[in-house]
């Protein structure tokens, strides 16, 4: 049978002018298709089948194991890429794209080609505040923790309601924090990049993180992040920012107790600030435009492991807000803020040498403070009863199924679930593939029937009769592996309904010293929609230090309203690398390619991103990492107009870590 004990033990467009595109450069990249972490293969590396993952099932499994798609991108990986932040460190990995966000050259995450709202992001399996949806334009549930706290990110394409609830649709992304360790130990890394384009751009930073005991049942982790980047001016008008500028300090604490065998206790506190920075202009005035923001998240975990058992109880609150000023008279958006409250718990055990049920709840409380609510806040709870049983029908077969409860005081219950299939054939092929259904609940401002919104000539209002997004998902994926070589395969199809968007429901003559009319709409649900896709990953040993690898993901998606493709997703997304590593020197080559997209019903072209790295370890406890990202400089306001989001100009950047 299978071992079920832990991982370490075992509206119609017009095509027909569209340019044909030049297939080599294509048939190239296909032909490499999986190029970069198809488990989160990284440079120089061997084989990772043994890679550990805890997000598909909450409990540590080997990567080939686990019943799902799923990728990680490790601590090294994170430093390979010169990433400062989690987005910039999970954008090769397979089935990820990003959506941009009109603003200040602001992304998102896309999973499968679901919205970003529609990806459950997690730091150590616990869900943060996410901001799509409820904050326009915004892309700030990503910086939750310090990067250089990050020990790995897994990544699970395809529906994870059925464990961790609203959000995941598409998928999770669980960043996973370093644990302390029972010796001292620490790393230092200091960073520098200098942009080209018409100016600004540049950024330093640095970290730091520190571990070790305070006794013999007592340690102590300390994380800290510092990054500094100015605004990119814009080339047409260097008055004007094309990518706005950050500014944020985050750090992470943790106290970890193990007072007896098997029984752990933490205490951890992180917290995140940062000030967003960029120059527009309103009419014929120039006035610079700031958001601050501020996290925090304190939480309290206990862990038990009882030998067949193993058990978790954990207690968090969660804060977010964001205040906006601008200069020049010019008036800023209204603050928002977020709190969460919340208790969650699970019990795991075996039934039998070849069965593993886990049993959990969840119950969390949000209350929003927005000036468009009545009373100026309202509140929703979430409560959630889940159950798991992994069954081993035979040595080489898995079966997974899961179902889900939830219950919101708003808008009633919604029910999830799941099962999955893991067939090892033999040492070298697995077969997988399952069903699952997701959902995402409404955010207080869509659902709220005291919520009003106006917004320059647009007013909003909550619906209390508006459902949750709902969808259907299944998958069928082979892998293959042996000494040299590694390779996966899922086809995909998810069908989503009950989407929530605006609905026009009347309009009202010009008032308020406005000249044009006011248009009133009501959040309700009104699309729905059909992607399908096929993902594929692979790496290949060459020797002498040398590998390929890359990934790739076809979509082909519907807006069935309309009949049309799916705004901002990208129909060919393709990764692809060339490394090499001997003795204290690595260097990778990595292309991207970004496939043509609509953007606003407009479309937009495909375009290539090249990018360049070295590495020298100059002993066992320094290092020092050269890069340059978007090595021929592609502007794509210059390929066309249909362009809501920028990519970093060419930029050169340095780091020097150190570790001891």
């Amino acid at each position: 049978m299978l071992k079920l004990s832990s991982a370490r033990a075992s509206g119609p467009r017009d095509d027909s002018k569209a340019p044909v595109r030049p297939a080599p450069l294509y048939a190239a990249l296909l032909a490499l298709a999986g190029l970069a972490p198809a488990a989160g293969l990284a440079a120089g590396d061997g084989q990772r089948l043994g890679e550990i993952v805890v997000t598909a099932t909450q409990r540590e499994q080997a990567i080939r194991d686990v019943p799902a798609a799923a990728s990680v991108v490790s601590r090294e990986d994170i430093r390979s890429s010169g990433a400062d932040n989690v987005l910039g460190a999970i954008r090769e990995t397979p089935g990820i794209g990003l959506l941009g966000r009109s603003v200040g050259g602001r992304k998102t995450m896309s999973l499968r080609g679901m919205d970003g709202k529609h990806t459950l992001y997690l730091v150590d399996g616990l869900r943060v505040i996410a901001t799509d949806d409820w904050v326009g334009h915004s892309d700030y549930q990503y910086d939750w923790t310090p990067v250089d706290d990050i020990e790995r990110i897994e990544v699970v394409r395809g529906p994870m309601s059925v464990l961790y609830g609203s959000d995941a649709l598409g998928g999770v992304v669980n960043t996973i924090s370093r644990r302390p360790a029972d010796h001292w130990q620490g790393s230092v890394r200091l960073s520098g990049s200098d942009a080209s384009g018409a100016g600004g751009g540049d950024a330093v930073g640095g970290g730091v993180h520190l571990s070790g005991p305070l006794g013999e049942t007592l340690r102590i982790g300390l994380s800290a992040t510092h990054l500094d980047r100015d605004p990119l001016k814009l080339k047409e008008n260097r008055r004007l920012s094309e990518i706005e500028g950050t500014k944020m300090d985050a750090g992470h604490l943790l106290l970890s107790w193990a007072p007896l065998a098997g029984h752990t206790f933490d205490l951890e506190h992180r917290v995140a600030d940062e000030e967003r920075t960029r120059q527009q202009i309103s009419g014929v005035r120039y006035y610079r435009d700031l958001y601050d923001i501020e996290r925090s998240q304190s939480i309290a975990t206990w862990k038990g492991d009882w030998g067949e058992v193993d058990s978790q109880l954990r207690v968090w609150e969660s804060d977010f807000s964001v205040k906006s000023k601008r200069t020049n008279g010019v008036a800023p958006t209204r603050p928002q803020s977020m709190e969460e409250r919340g208790i969650d718990g699970r019990v795991g055990f075996g039934i039998g040498s070849a069965q593993h049920l886990t049993i959990g709840f969840d119950v969390r409380n949000e209350e929003m403070k927005n000036a468009g609510l009545i009373g100026g806040k309202d509140d929703a709870t979430h409560k959630a009863l889940y159950l798991q049983d992994e069954i081993g029908l035979s040595d080489s077969v898995m079966l997974t199924l899961g179902v889900r409860h939830d219950r919101h005081s708003m808008f009633g219950g919604e029910t999830s679930p799941r099962a999955y299939l893991v067939w090892h054939v033999d040492e070298r092929w697995t077969v997988r593939g399952g069903y699952g259904e997701g959902f995402r609940a409404p955010t207080l401002k869509q659902i709220s029937p005291i919520y009003e919104g106006h917004e320059g000539p647009h007013s909003f209002y909550g619906n209390a009769d508006i459902r949750p997004e709902t969808s259907r998902s299944v998958e069928f994926g082979v892998a293959y592996a042996d000494e040299r070589l590694e390779w996966e395969a899922t086809l995909f199809h998810n069908d989503v309904k009950d989407l929530i968007t605006t609905r026009l429901t009347h309009i009202t003559p010009p008032s308020g010293g406005l000249p044009i009319p006011r248009r009133h709409y009501l959040y309700d649900n009104v699309d729905e929609a059909r992607i399908i896709g096929i993902e594929t990953a692979a790496k290949w040993q060459l020797g002498h230090g040398f590998y390929l690898g890359g990934n790739a993901q076809w979509l082909d998606t519907k807006d069935k309203e309309t009949g049309d493709e799916l705004d901002g997703r990208s129909r060919l997304l393709l990764n692809a690398r060339a490394g090499w590593q001997q003795g204290p020197w690595d260097a990778v080559l990595r292309v991207e390619h970004i496939g043509r997209q609509y953007l606003d019903g407009d479309r937009a072209p495909s375009y290539n991103l090249l990018h360049a790295s070295a590495g020298y370890r100059i002993n066992e406890h320094l290092g020092v990492s050269l890069g340059v990202d978007n090595l021929t400089d592609v502007r794509l306001v210059d390929k066309s107009d249909a362009f809501s989001y920028s990519e970093t100009p060419r930029t050169l950047r340095v780091s020097l870590h150190g570790s001891f």
